[in-house]
């Protein structure tokens, strides 16, 4: 009778025991991504700027697709100078402002459990259903 009770209270144990929760990234690994993110930016490296991308993204943005997406983007921002830190959001995505040569502006920026890109847009209204500076699956 004991080993019965012994197996069932580690049954009932291992059955409350809370479920591990998928991959988590590091504290620093969305604002590690949005620095990589804009040295490609700056240097207008869409190679650079690929590989920040999660897999998915990079099959539907090729490079020259990218370089498009890249020119759209310049012609809302010229140059920009800094990301800021997220003003709100969590270890795998943030807000942040955009401090351009034109305007400040307002950048979202998703990444996966890998620390790869799976949404990104720079606007100037992120309510707007139509955002031509964004890599996104949406």
């Amino acid at each position: 009778m004991v080993k019965e009770l012994g197996g069932r209270a580690v049954l009932l144990m291992l059955a409350l025991l809370p479920v591990p929760a998928l991959s988590e990234v590091g504290p620093h690994a969305l604002l590690n991504v949005s620095q990589d993110l804009l040295r490609a930016y700056k240097a207008e490296d869409a190679r650079a700027f690929q590989e920040l991308l999660s897999p998915a993204l990079q099959v539907k943005y090729p490079i020259e697709r990218l370089q498009a997406v890249l020119a759209r983007c310049r012609a809302l921002t010229l140059e920009i100078d800094r990301f800021s830190i997220p003003s709100w959001g969590g270890r795998r995505y943030g807000f942040f402002g955009v401090y351009a040569e034109t305007a400040v502006l307002e950048m979202i920026l998703e990444i996966d459990e890998s620390e790869r890109i799976i949404h990104w847009a720079i606007t100037d209204d992120v309510t707007s259903g139509d955002q031509p500076c964004t890599v996104s699956d949406f």
